[in-house]
């Protein structure tokens, strides 16, 4: 049997809900103080609240209603004119404190039969039960409610200040069909919120904590980076994108990458890594190719005049429709939602190659944890494999020594398909640049380590062999 569902009008939501809420059910909103459990439930109700199937917001005594009017007025989905004809008002707290929550709870009742709404909010649920004197005639009198609601054509929100250790032992959480749990945490100076689908009675939903914010717009969810459970299929290329850096296409690998793969440069801080993922995107719009460039690392003003050192056309690219570049600070940056703006840039403008310049950032910014990362990009990858794109990762570290080559424990052979080792040795005395095809999946490479010279009047450009290459204290000579 299919479950008609009713779309929250929170973006991302209704993608973790699988098309959004079931109809006709009982859904409780838990979460700390400020997580946003109001502003999801005034968003929900003011999408889809009518004249014809009208909305019912029943208030405690979590807040006044006056002032919590005053506040949601302050979001764009707030619509004045279904105030008192597509959603009604009723505040409890009075008939709250002077009686019990058995007593509030016979009056919801009543409002539900007088108004008869397709949509209902109790907010805060939790005020009815704490301010009840017997346990026992408040269990009946929820259980009684919970009854009522369920044969009722009306999807109802019980919002509550509920913490997700002290959940689960609720009587409200075992009424209830589903539960959608909000987080809100310090993180140094900023707030890190989440969202989490916990139940939701015969229906699938995407597991896990996903991301959230609140702006003026409302709620906003960003829904976690999955990789699809089966591969998808789709046709192998065995089409070659060359770098257009001299001797990377033939010296490196025969005719460039392959199109579709994943290449990482990895490689000491300054070593050139910018440039040469620039070189890569840019080398591609005159043989057709439209380019992605995502960057946490360079402002795209500081970007182009880069690109014009090297005598590279970015206004030329950019007004053609070629070259695009996608910013964020890294100081704001937040992976979950930087995922959904890297997701939706690359649905908007079909390029078939990106850059993300650099995923250390990316590593920093994912304060979910490192194994959060990992998935990320993993996820990512796979997910621009399918969609035929050239993925050049770049990732700044240090000794390969001291092993370097990994994230956060895990082997990064499985996630790039190509890896070029960029790094410093010493010659005579000097600083030069050095580079290597560590490795290549399924295609031979040179295995031999290059000089790797980078000038404003010639761009970079592969150099001789090198002997003793990884020698970093001694003299390194040309073969």
């Amino acid at each position: 049997m299919t479950i008609f569902r009713i779309p929250t009008g929170i973006p991302g939501l209704d993608q973790i809900t699988h098309g959004g809420l079931p109809a006709n059910s009982t859904l409780l909103v838990s979460g700390v103080p400020g997580s946003g459990k109001t502003t999801l439930a005034m968003q929900f109700l003011f999408h889809n609240a009518t004249p014809t199937d009208t909305g019912l917001f029943i208030s405690t005594v979590s807040e006044p209603q006056a002032r919590l009017l005053q506040y949601m007025q302050q979001y764009a989905f707030f619509d004045l004119s279904k105030v008192g004809s597509a959603i009604y008002f009723e505040d409890l707290g009075a008939h709250l404190l002077e009686k019990n929550g058995d007593s509030a709870i016979h009056r919801v009742e009543e409002l539900i039969l007088q108004q008869q709404p397709r949509y209902l909010v109790i907010d805060s649920f939790r005020s009815l039960i704490d301010l009840s004197g017997d346990t026992a005639v408040i269990r009946r009198a929820i259980f009684r409610l919970a009854a009522h609601l369920a044969s009722l054509n009306c999807t109802t929100l019980l919002v509550g200040e509920y913490q997700a250790e002290t959940l689960p032992n609720t009587i409200e959480a075992t009424i209830v069909d589903g539960i959608i749990l909000l987080q809100n945490q310090p993180d140094e100076l900023r707030d890190l919120r989440g969202i989490r689908v916990i139940k939701l009675r015969g229906s699938d939903y995407e597991a896990g904590e996903h991301g959230c914010k609140i702006t003026h717009a409302g709620l906003q969810v960003f829904p976690r980076f999955r990789t699809p459970p089966t591969p998808q299929v789709y046709t192998v290329s065995s089409e070659r994108v060359p770098f257009g850096i001299p001797g990377f296409d033939d010296l490196l690998t025969p005719g460039g990458v392959w199109r579709g793969s994943s290449t990482l440069l990895a490689g000491d801080p300054g070593i050139g890594k910018t440039v040469t993922a620039l070189h890569f995107l840019l080398n591609g719009v005159p043989l057709g190719d439209t380019g992605l460039y995502i960057t946490f690392q360079e402002d795209p003003h500081l970007l182009r005049r880069i690109a014009q050192n090297f005598h590279l056309d970015v206004q030329q690219a950019e007004e053609s429709g070629r070259f695009n570049i996608l910013y964020a600070s890294p100081v704001e940056l937040e992976l979950d939602e930087h995922a959904y703006a890297m997701q939706t840039a690359i649905r908007d403008i079909a390029p078939q190659r990106v850059v993300i310049d650099s995923i250390s950032d990316l590593q920093a910014a994912s304060s979910r944890g490192q194994h959060r990362f990992f998935d990320f990009v993993y996820s990512f990858t796979q997910w621009c494999k399918n969609q035929g794109i050239t993925l050049v990762l770049t990732n700044e570290m240090g000794s390969i020594f001291a092993n370097e080559l990994t994230f956060t424990g895990h082997g990064i052979s499985h996630i790039a398909d190509n890896i070029i080792l960029m790094r410093y040795v010493q010659m005579r005395g000097e600083f030069h640049r050095a580079l290597t095809m560590l490795s290549t999946r399924g295609n031979d490479h040179s295995k031999k380590v290059y000089e790797y010279f980078i000038s404003e009047n010639e761009g970079p450009r592969l150099g001789k062999p090198l002997l003793n290459a990884f020698s970093f204290f001694r003299e390194t000579e040309h073969a």
